[in-house]
């Protein structure tokens, strides 16, 4: 084992998952798409901290880690975007933010620095602080309700909350928990059957597209 994954899901609304990793050695992480964009918070061996906001993964990413390096990520939801920056990052792009002993820096805000067990707490402050906003068409969009508003207008706004269409990230969420049940041990047939896949190769060849590798070469992929 290369490295040491701990996730969990959250009550908070405005949170898909938070999770941390222990490099045990050094290596390459594959970052693959998931419909989140992050708040990760990076800690190197000697103990200085890093903490970025990484865009919307539209591709996979290799990453390269150290021995001894470990991280904290909260996931947002889909419907959750900074409120102050207008543009929307996708792809490998980051932001690095300014540390400062048990803060950083974001849009002249001070913020306790994340950890596994604060992503509630710390999201709260930055809603307060008015640096997060919600758009509530792309919320509803998940629940037996949805906002009453044409296709074209809920495309846009998933387009200019996430940064992907709302076609592009329900194909990256079907491929995600294809991965999820097959790495469960399900028979790839019914897994294709269940999640409305044309056939076996078919699911093979859309997860292949979206995670960049065959269902049975991911398993260094800890956010599925």
């Amino acid at each position: 084992m290369v490295q040491k994954h701990t996730s969990r899901s959250s009550p908070h609304p405005w949170i898909d998952t938070v999770w941390q990793t222990v490099c045990l050695r050094d290596g390459i992480y594959k970052a693959t798409p998931d419909g989140s964009w992050d708040l990760i918070r990076s800690v190197a061996p000697d103990g200085i901290s890093v903490v970025f906001l990484s865009g919307q993964a539209t591709e996979p990413v290799d990453v390269p880690y150290v021995e001894g390096e470990h991280s904290v990520v909260i996931s947002f939801a889909a419907h959750v975007y900074l409120a102050r920056d207008m543009e929307v990052r996708t792809g490998a792009t980051v932001r690095f933010l300014d540390v400062e002993e048990d803060e950083f820096l974001l849009d002249g805000v001070e913020l306790p620095l994340p950890t596994f067990l604060n992503a509630e707490a710390l999201v709260d402050e930055m809603i307060a602080a008015g640096l997060l906003a919600s758009d509530d068409v792309v919320a509803s969009a998940f629940t037996e309700k949805p906002k009453a508003a044409s296709k074209r207008s809920v495309q846009q706004h998933f387009k200019n909350t996430t940064g992907i269409t709302q076609k592009d990230f329900q194909l990256i969420r079907r491929a995600q928990e294809a991965v999820r049940r097959l790495k469960a041990g399900h028979s790839a047939t019914a897994v294709a059957f269940d999640l409305g896949y044309t056939d076996q190769p078919h699911m093979i060849k859309s997860i292949k597209r979206i995670m960049g590798s065959l269902p049975s070469n991911l398993d260094a992929v800890h956010k599925i």
